[in-house]
């Protein structure tokens, strides 16, 4: 099991980069970052930690065919593969319906637009001149002008839906889970991509699993599960989590409703009273540095081979907090 750290896109570029190097020099895999439609664009943080950085991996989860056009998809991470000598890796998902209906944008056939801009990228990396016809995506006479991606560009699929799993384990070379999965919604996600793996003749081996894992590290436990109610985030993330996952791993899905009836009324205050201890510890990891580990070590049996640990808060102190729990990580395993 590898380390990486993962950001949203809270801070401004320089400060993730500073982060970015800071985890490379304690041994961090890589570094991922969210894309949104409505803040600072992912890629752009990756490039200039293409230049600041020299070993982690650059990984961006996720993004959409329906709002990037799969050759621009595509030709954006040639050029992110180029400038980082092959250290790129793309995150590939629809992204969110509701964001998507804001600019106007269909988005119909999810399924097949992720295949499709999986082709698409696939040819186009190779230095093929293609024409396509799909049901999401046509292309004519389209070719690299600066030719072949010089090495192999991971396709890694960020989606929860059994279809999405099912292409996961047929064509992807990874998987990437949200923050906010559980343990156990995690091990049903793992099994469903190696059934649909060996329905294709491949193995789970084959395929790398990460997961976001929102991380907060206190002195003690209690400090950080208090820390981690009263952060925004978090609370949105509990009021939109599906019944489902609340039901799966074993907590009553009414617990969240005065959560989320509170946290979209405005009342920050009112919805963290809401939240249990059961809710935090479920759906993130907080804690000591200790009992951080030993959630990692949890969800890895579960099927997870690369921990993105992404800071809850954006203190400067809480963030260097969660990369010194990932370097006590890191070290125990090589010396394991």
């Amino acid at each position: 099991m590898k380390v990486a750290i993962g950001f949203n896109s809270d801070l401004p570029v320089r400060q993730i980069v500073q982060h970015a190097v800071r985890a490379e020099g304690l041994g961090f895999h890589g570094l991922w970052l969210h894309d949104h439609s409505f803040a600072r664009d992912a890629l752009s943080y990756l490039s200039a930690a293409a230049e600041a950085t020299s070993k982690m991996r650059l990984g961006v989860a996720c993004l959409s065919p329906y709002t990037r056009h799969p050759v621009v998809l595509a030709m954006s991470m040639l050029t992110l593969q180029e400038s980082s000598h092959g250290r790129a890796i793309l995150g590939l998902g629809t992204g969110f319906p509701m964001r998507l209906d804001l600019m106007a944008i269909n988005h119909e056939k999810p399924i097949a637009a992720l295949k499709e801009a999986i082709e698409i990228c696939r040819k186009i990396w190779d230095g093929q001149r293609l024409s396509y016809q799909g049901k999401v995506f046509s292309l004519k006479n389209v070719k690299s002008i600066p030719g072949k991606a010089h090495s192999n560009i991971p396709i890694y699929i960020a989606g929860w839906k059994r279809q999405m799993l099912a292409l996961t384990g047929k064509y992807a070379d990874g998987y990437i889970a949200k923050g906010g999965e559980s343990r156990q919604s995690l091990a049903r996600i793992v099994a469903e991509i190696r059934a649909s793996a060996q329905r294709n003749s491949r193995n789970i081996t084959d395929l790398e699993i990460a997961a976001y894992m929102l991380t907060l590290v206190s002195k003690t436990k209690d400090e950080a599960l208090r820390s981690a109610k009263k952060d925004t985030f978090v609370n949105y993330m509990l009021s939109v989590q599906d019944d489902y996952l609340y039901e799966e791993t074993g907590i009553d899905p009414a617990l969240k409703r005065p959560v989320a009836e509170n946290y979209f009324k405005g009342n920050l205050s009112e919805s963290s009273s809401h939240i249990t201890d059961e809710m935090i510890e479920s759906f993130t990891v907080c804690g000591t540095e200790d009992q951080v580990r030993d959630r990692i070590e949890d969800y890895a049996e579960s099927g997870l081979n690369l921990p993105i640990l992404q800071p809850i808060s954006m203190q400067d102190e809480d963030i260097a907090n969660v990369i010194k729990a990932g370097s006590a990580i890191i070290s125990e395993r090589a010396v394991a």
